[in-house]
């Protein structure tokens, strides 16, 4: 369970951080940019998405083998193909359909084994 919520948690930085970014303008000094991105609320729960995941992984890596936590934490790439779809109305070809179903067989088979 809590490996699940560390991975749900990189999902949901990453969506933040992209949701976030929209809002930042590159254009300009560094330090524009830097503010840009300390105002930005989205980003803020971004990061702070990433740093709860962070210590839920610690605690995961704790508990797990290193290599069962790996594996099982693939799954967030499927995760997040599906919020590009859902989110971000984004086109997923078949070719990344086609890795998408080869990463569950791995994790599957490696769960299984």
């Amino acid at each position: 369970m809590m490996l699940f919520a560390s991975v749900s948690m990189t999902v949901v930085a990453s969506t933040l951080l992209k949701i976030g970014s929209r809002a930042v303008n590159f254009d300009g000094a560094i330090l524009s940019i830097l503010l840009g991105y300390m105002s930005s609320p989205l980003i803020i729960a971004g990061f702070a998405s990433y740093a709860v995941g962070a210590v839920l992984w610690v605690y995961c890596l704790s508990k797990f083998d290193l290599s069962y936590v790996t594996f099982v934490s693939s799954f967030q790439y499927i995760l997040l193909v599906l919020v590009s779809i859902v989110v971000f109305h984004e086109q997923i070809s078949m070719m990344k359909w086609a890795g998408c179903v080869f990463i569950l067989i791995g994790v599957f088979f490696w769960l299984k084994g």
